[in-house]
Formats: C-alpha cells, structure tokens, sequence
C-alpha cells in the first residue's frame, strides 16, 4: 500500500498542471513527514512525464536538503529544493509547500500589478488574501542555496503565499489538500487581476460597509457560520472537485503500482 501522504503529492502535481499552475517538468510539490525532519518531494527523473502525469516514483522521500535514499541515479531532488526545506524548518507548521510557474502570476509581478479589494461573496478567502497584503519577493533567481532561501522567507514573513516575481509562486498550508488550493486561488486572483487591468477600466474598491462584512486585515477567512461549519472535511471540498475533474479530462489519479 503507497503511503497516502505520498499519492497526495503525487496528486497535487497532476491537479496543478491539469489547472496549468505548472508546465512540463517545472515546479514541485512537498509534504512534511509528520514526526521526522524529512519530506516527500517532487523529484524528476525515472519515467519521466511532467507534472501533469507525475507518478508515484516521482515523489521520494528525503531530508529537508534533498538527500537520502530516495534520489540517486534514477531520480534527483529539484535545485530549488532549499524552498520547501527551510519553509519547513522556520514553520512547523506548515505541512505541504507548493511551488509553482503560473503565468497571470508571472504578469503580475513583472508589471507590478496592485491587487486591490475588488470583489467580497465572489471568494471571501481570496479577499481576505488581498486585504493582508501580497509580500513579493524581487529576485527573479533560482531559489537553490540557504542564502537566497532566507531572503526568501523573510519576504514570506507569516503569510501562505509568496509572489516570486519574473518567477513565480510558492504556497504552504498545513496540508497537501491546503497548500495546494491555496496555490490555485492565488491564480485565479491574479487572472482577475490582470484581466481588469488589460480592460482598461477601473474596477472601484469595495465600500467600507461591505469591507466590514468579508474583509479582515490579518488574512484569515472570518469564522464560518451556517451549514460550512457544522460539517467536517469542508476543506477538502474543492479537493475532492478536482480528484473528479482528472478523472473527467482522462488525466486519471496517481498509479500506485509504480511506486518504487
């Protein structure tokens, strides 16, 4: 039996390039390993696909550097490996980093584009994002050594998500199902970001009354009320929408019999 942390993500990989977070080979997924200084990463090598079609194999289990027994002559840890291991030694608590290229991301960061507070019920959690404020960080280099990678988690600070600019992005959450949607939101943001922007025209921010009801300056989502809070797993809702949606694009789930 593969261990369910690993399909896990094995499966975010598939879900990001299906969603076109990540292209090809480029970008990677991570998951801590409860109870240990290792992880599960995003390796290249073996039968290798491209993330859209990550298999099993692809997601080996090293120490927060990127070495151990799981990478050798088949498979190589990714050179930006350093993100998710010192991500996961200044944050306990953060359980899954993800590290992905999309492209409205991209736009946004090398024309600076503002997020501003456009939009409230259309996705609370995003304008709860945008409130917060976007950290940046300016250098459009490789992540690949400890230095670069505290410049890196200084601008990260205490937020979920970094905006790499001429680069790209990294999410954390504390789980795969978390990190994961959070990288996806943070796209779908900046498309609409930069959507308005290419319109030309000028989208008002939202009135201070409906700023009262969805907005908070911290970043987290307001307490939930209603049916959402009285059923456990609501987190992995959209999760489970796009476990559907590989199978629907024939994209398909993870073959855990490639596991090695």
């Amino acid at each position: 039996m593969v261990d369910e942390l690993r399909m896990k993500v094995a499966t975010s990989c598939r879900i990001l390039g299906m969603l076109g977070l990540v292209r090809e080979s480029t970008g990677h997924v991570s998951a801590r390993i409860p109870g240990t200084d290792e992880m599960w990463i995003r390796c290249r090598g073996g039968d290798e696909a491209g993330n859209t079609f990550t298999g099993i194999h692809n997601i080996r289990r090293t120490d927060f550097d990127g070495k151990g027994p799981g990478v050798g002559s088949e498979h190589a840890s990714p050179s930006e490996t350093t993100i998710h291991g010192e991500i996961y030694r200044a944050h306990p608590e953060v359980g899954s980093v993800v590290h992905a290229h999309p492209y409205y991301a991209l736009m946004c960061g090398v024309t600076r584009l503002e997020f501003s507070p456009v939009f409230g019920a259309y996705d609370p959690s995003s304008l709860a994002m945008i409130l917060a404020g976007i950290p940046v960080f300016p250098r459009a280099v490789t992540v690949t050594n400890k230095e670069l990678g505290a410049d890196m988690l200084k601008a990260l600070g205490d937020r979920d998500v970094l905006l790499m600019q001429g680069h790209g992005i990294t999410a954390t959450g504390a789980s795969v199902e978390l990190a994961t949607q959070m990288a996806i939101r943070f796209d779908r943001t900046a498309q609409i970001m930069w959507d308005i922007a290419i319109s030309g025209r000028e989208a008002p921010v939202l009135s201070d009354q409906d700023m009262a009801r969805f907005g908070r300056r911290d970043g987290k989502p307001r307490e939930r009320t209603g049916w959402r809070a009285q059923l456990e797993g609501g987190d992995t809702f959209a999760w489970n929408h796009y476990l559907r949606m590989l199978v629907a694009n024939n994209i398909g789930l993870p073959d855990d019999l490639d596991a090695v």
